[in-house]
Order: structure tokens, then sequence, then C-alpha cells
């Protein structure tokens, strides 16, 4: 059987009006999302219902129980885990404490607590652990609590401590919990191979025949006890290994830790290694105890991993979550894995329809039945998501480009408008013209809430103007296009607007184009341009750059040039390929952060599509603004204007 469901309600940030249902599947189950949304209450409501394997002290205290939005908190909660596909021993065996739901037993383990003040001061928390969905089944006794114990690997845990030898220790632990250790705790048969018992024994006894070993406890003994004993109360010390004391001691002394890359001197190993090795500890005991529920709860697994050994360790996770073949003589137990992650690099390398995303308290599943992905889309994003574009599951909002030179620029202008995109928790993901809303369908829903993630779209208009024929050579320009070419045009850039994603389409052409066409900007557009063009960093040769620059700029004002036609000048190196356009945009963005513009004049300076963008993913959006260039048809009339008032009617 499998946890099919984790439910809270009144624990820590799950409301009793909103309560937490987060469906599982039996394999890989990935939380993600920013932080504080939610994903350590929801492995702590699993520990709290089915507790650990561990010596963890799980008891929930007044801390746990939901606190409203003017501030008063509850005085109950109750999460609850549910367990589908019982196999019929297990239905057998937990008969008395399943439901029957439409001819189906399912088993629920519900948790309920309560809170009440004390007359001296504080609290008191009471809890109780029964079946039944409401919690009105029978106690759970101690053999189904045994079955149902989940493994938990905390957050920043420290492996080398909990490897190594000590009273209690985790490996001490896992080692007497290991099935093949217990016929090692007693003496071997006559006639069968020894035993760890028998070896450690013969090891205690080849110690106190030791000269030295049993000259030390004679000297203890006879300088000291005795003078110290009573007359009917002699002290007698022995010295050696302490084998004869129970097992578990036994397994108290023993240590696990990596082998020296050379040599067989014991040598001091990375974190990453350690943890590591505590992991492959755990998931050695999960596995050897095909009588329990194999449920793995992590948090934080990439704490002190490198990326790729992060890519390692979730390719060895997925193959201990998925279901054994049998036809291929796999005859391992299928682990359930309910993990957090702040990784971009373990979210890339983990299957899009094994992840839920977090936010805002609420659970949105990625898998085909939730999200607006095509199935082609998740094939395509199983190709192209990797660590730079994972970092879309973790922002608080989501700037999404075509290209490296929007990638660059954009955190730029926006500390100039006063709005810098790291305080904001705006992530940027450039999908170098690769399925722009491939990614944005990530985050749209097919039914529910929308996800409470502002996403701003950034294409091109690609569309150039009259004035550039001579550039584009048989390319159609803007004066060749009839109007429903161009409305065409937009209503496929705005295809996919709705929920938390919005389009701001380039006003004309391209970004760089439509900032060189700004009054304000195009001479320091112009400069970057030519600076893009040289490959001499000398500073006499880049401040000459910089002054004719300046003064080609003045020149074509003089000369009476409309501002379009400057544009398609300055524009004209970049779109022959003289100069990339990731080199303009750092150059312009370095021009930019030296310019004395406030954020008001920069503002008006900017190209308005860039500035409800940002405003957008920054929280200025204002809902029910009048429509700008982009949102309209040639006609006039709304293309389709999508953005938050969507997501608040969503929700």
């Amino acid at each position: 059987m499998y946890i099919s469901e984790v439910y809270a309600s009144g624990f820590r940030c799950f409301a009793p009006t909103e309560p937490l249902r987060l469906k599982l599947s039996p394999g890989l189950n990935i939380l993600v999302g920013p932080n504080d949304a939610g994903k350590s209450a929801i492995i702590d409501a699993a520990r709290y219902v089915l507790w650990t394997r561990g010596d963890d002290y799980i008891r929930p205290d007044e801390h746990d129980f939901h606190v409203d939005t003017v501030g008063t908190r509850g005085c109950d909660f109750v999460v609850r885990c549910t367990f589908d596909d019982l196999t019929p021993d297990e239905e057998s065996r937990f008969l008395e404490w399943c439901t029957n739901e439409k001819g189906k037993l399912r088993l629920h383990v519900c948790m309920q607590s309560a809170r009440r003040i004390s007359p001296g001061g504080g609290s008191v928390v009471a809890s109780q652990h029964r079946a039944g969905a409401e919690g009105e089944g029978l106690p759970l006794d101690g053999e189904l609590r045994e079955y149902l114990k989940a493994t938990y690997l905390k957050p920043l845990r420290d492996a080398e401590r909990e490897l190594r030898a000590g009273r209690r220790s985790r490996l001490s632990r896992i080692l007497g919990a290991m099935p093949v250790m217990g016929p090692e705790s007693k003496p071997a048969v006559p006639g069968a191979n020894a035993t760890l018992h028998d070896t450690l024994a013969a090891a205690d006894a080849a110690v106190r025949d030791n000269p030295a070993v049993g000259g030390v406890a004679s000297s203890v003994n006879t300088d000291f006890l005795d003078k110290l004993s009573f007359v009917d109360d002699r002290l007698v010390a022995t010295l050696d290994l302490g084998a004869g004391g129970s097992f578990d001691q036994i397994l108290e002394r023993f240590e696990l830790y990596l082998n020296a890359k050379a040599g067989t001197e014991r040598v001091q190993r990375g974190l990453g290694y350690n943890n590591l090795l505590f992991m492959a500890a755990e998931l050695l005991l999960l596995q050897s105890h095909p009588d329990q529920v194999p449920f793995l709860l992590i948090e934080e697994p990439e704490a002190h991993l490198h990326p790729q050994h992060q890519a390692l360790f979730m390719e060895v996770l997925a193959a201990r979550a998925a279901k054994p073949d049998p036809d291929k003589g796999e005859a391992n137990q299928q682990v359930q894995v309910l993990l957090t992650t702040h990784s971009p690099q373990l979210a890339a390398g983990a299957e899009l329809e094994t992840m839920t995303m977090i936010v805002g308290h609420r659970a949105y599943p990625l898998s085909a039945a939730h999200t607006r992905l095509e199935p082609d889309d998740y094939e395509f994003l199983r190709r192209f998501l990797d660590a730079t574009k994972a970092n879309l599951f973790f922002a608080r909002a989501l700037i999404v480009v075509e290209g490296d030179g929007e990638h660059l620029l954009l955190p730029a202008i926006a500390e100039k408008l006063g709005r810098p995109l790291s305080r904001h928790g705006v992530s940027i993901v450039n999908v170098g013209h690769r399925g722009l809303f491939r990614y944005s369908r990530i985050l749209q829903r097919k039914t529910g809430y929308a996800i409470g993630v502002p996403v701003a779209l950034i294409p091109d208009r690609d569309i150039p103007p009259a004035e550039a024929r001579a550039l584009v050579g048989d390319r159609k320009t803007a004066n060749e296009l009839t109007k429903g070419d161009v409305t065409a045009r937009l209503r496929t850039l705005r295809r996919d607007v709705g929920d938390p994603v919005d389009a701001f389409i380039a006003d004309c052409w391209t970004l760089e184009f439509d900032l060189a066409l700004q009054p304000g900007l195009a001479e320091s557009v112009h400069q970057a341009v030519q600076l893009a063009k040289t490959s001499s960093r000398r500073p006499e040769w880049l401040a000459k750059i910089i002054k004719d620059a300046s003064a080609t700029y003045a020149g074509w004002k003089t000369e009476g040039l409309s501002a379009i036609e400057i544009a398609v000048k300055i524009y004209q190196p970049v779109y022959d390929r003289e100069a990339s356009k990731a080199e303009v945009a750092e150059q312009l963005a370095a021009i930019l952060r030296k310019r004395t513009d406030t954020p008001k004049e920069m503002r008006d300076r900017l190209p308005p599509y860039l500035v409800r963008a940002i405003d957008y993913v920054t929280g200025g959006y204002a809902p029910g603004a009048p429509p700008v260039a982009e949102d309209l048809d040639p006609e006039g009339s709304e293309v389709g204007v999508a953005g938050m008032d969507d997501a608040a009617a969503a929700a």
C-alpha cells in the first residue's frame, strides 16, 4: 500500500477554511516552491501522523496550531494520511482499522490535536491517533504503528555525527534494525560459522589476556580498588572491549566511514560525501524491511552536495521509487518518496509529472491532469528543462524571455525603475527561442486556483518597419502586411495568456530596436552597439568609440532623420551580426547604470511594454489599467488582456 493523500486542517499555515489536500503517487513525489510556502509543514504533517524510524521526539506544541489573518491562534488541528492499494495480507491484518468506501478498503490514519489555555498561563496540548477519515475509528495499536513508521532524513543533517560510534547512535539503530543482524547477536550453533557475538567475545578474551592490558587492570585493583573496598564488598575492575554487554552496546561501537582515496590511513572526508554515505545507510535500512511500509521523507537532500552528485542522487532515488519490473528480474520493493528541495539541479533532473509546486500554502501538481501542458510539451521539457530554467519552480515571480539580450538587460532596466528584480524575488528564464509558451504553460491550470506566481512573457513582435526595407531584403515590412496579418501575429503571441501569465510584446520589432526608437535612450543604445563591435578593451579606445558614437548620433539628428530612421541605422550592426545581442546588452546595461535618470524619468523614456512587464512581476501592475500598444490590434480593439484580474477571478 502507499499514501495517496496527505490532509492538514488548522495545522500551521493550512487554515481550516483552506485545508491541504495533497495527492501523492506510489513512487517519487517532489515538492518545490518558494520559501515559507508550506513544504516543511507537509513533511512534518506526515511525521506527526506516522512517526519515524529514528529517535526523533515528535510531539506537537502550540506553534503547530494555525494563526489566522487577525492573529488569533486556533485550538484544534487535524492531519491525516490515507493509504490505498492495500494487499490482501494488509487488508486482513488491519481490517478493523480500515474503512469500506464503495467496496474499496482504505486506511485513514488521523491525528487530532487540541489546545487549551492553562490556568497558570501557557498552553496544554493533547493529541490522539485514531483510524477513520474523521478520526472516528479505533486507536492505533503498536503493531500498526510500527508497520506505518516512515524513514525521515532531516535537512542539514550532521552525517558524520550520525554515523559515529556512541550511545544510541543513529548507525547503531540502523544496524540493530537490520534483519540480518538478529542471528548475529547470539552464539553460533555447534558446527556453524562464528557469529558477530562469538567474534567479539573472542576478541574480548584476547584483549584481557594481553599482558599490558592485564597489568593495567591488576594495578587498578591492587593499588587502588582493594584499598577503597569494604571487607564484605570488594571492588574488582575488568579492562576489555566491553563485548560482554548487550548487543545494542556492541553495535554502538560501530562506525561507518568512507575509505581514503589512497592508502589505509583513515582521513576526514567532505560533508557532501558523508551526507551521501548516511543517505545510503538509511536507504539500505528502508529496503531491508519488506514487512513495513517503505515511505521515505527527505528534506533538502542537496545539502552539501555538488550539482553532479545531486543529479546522481536523483537517479538513484528515482530508480528506487520506480515500480519494479518482474520481467527484468527486479524483485525489490518500490519506495514511496516525499521530497522537498530548493535545488534547480535536482528539479531539472526529475520528471515534471513527479513534481508539485507549493505556493501560498496551496498544492499545485504538475502532472498532465492538472496543467495546460500538452503531451508533447512534457517530452520537449524533458529534453530542454535544465538547471538554468528550473529556477522557475522557486521564484516569487517570473519573466520568460527569448534571448540573451533580454536576460542581461532587464535586471539593469528594473534597477533604473527602482524595482530591482532580486529584491522582488523575480527570476528570468531564457528559453533561447525554444518554446516560450511551453514553459509558461507549466504554471497554468486546467481547473481550480491559479498559481500565485505572476509570469511575464516578453516576445519580440518581429515586424520590421518600412524604413528597414533595405536592411531586411525580401522579408515583409509593416507596410506590406495587412491588418489581418498583424492581428494574427499578435493573437499568436498572446494565445496562451491567462491565469498568472501575461504577454508584453515588443512595440515594433525587437528589444534592441525598440530601445533605439526611444529618443531618450537612442544615443546610449548606439554607444552600446559600437562598443560591442570592437574587441579592444583599452580605456582610451573605448572612450573614443563613445565620443564618436555621440557625434554620429548628433549628426543624424542634424540631418533631420526621423526617430525610426535613426533606430534602423543604430540596429543595422546587430541585424547584420556585426555586434552580438548579448554584448550589446552587456554594454548597454553598464551605460544605463551610470546614467543619472530618476526612476520617473526612466519610466517615461522606456518602451511602455517593458515598464508594464516589470511592474507586473514586481507588484506594480494596476488591475483595470487601460491597454497599451501591444494589447491592441491595428483597428484599436483589444487582442485579449489578461493579468492579475484573471488570477484573482480564478481564485
